[in-house]
């Protein structure tokens, strides 16, 4: 995947969904993220069942939405911001117009 860093600063250069493990609730994801001039940054991404239906109607792959996720979460708070584990419930929180950003 690639995003235009031209449109944002903090926009990673490219997203890699690396790892899939099933937990009790969803899935946990090892994503690694490449950044303009920063090098890489590796992150545990957690998508409940419940956030994965919410968001997507259960009609997207649990992978791509983490990546999507990753996206929006990774260009909203940038590199020195971005937790090293995070749940998607967290960043629905934490990111204002979060489901918006997401359909975008």
């Amino acid at each position: 995947m690639y995003t235009d860093p031209s449109v944002n600063q903090n926009a990673p250069l490219s997203i890699v969904v690396d790892d899939e493990y099933e937990t009790d609730r969803g899935w946990s994801y090892v994503v690694t993220l490449s950044w303009k001039a920063r090098g890489t940054s590796e992150h545990e991404i957690t998508l409940s069942w419940v956030d994965h239906d919410q968001l997507s109607g259960g009609l997207m792959p649990p992978s791509r939405l983490v990546e999507r996720v990753a996206e929006v979460a990774a260009t909203a708070m940038g590199v020195d911001e971005l937790p090293k584990r995070f749940d998607v419930s967290s960043m629905r929180r934490a990111i204002p117009e979060f489901e918006r950003l997401m359909r975008g």
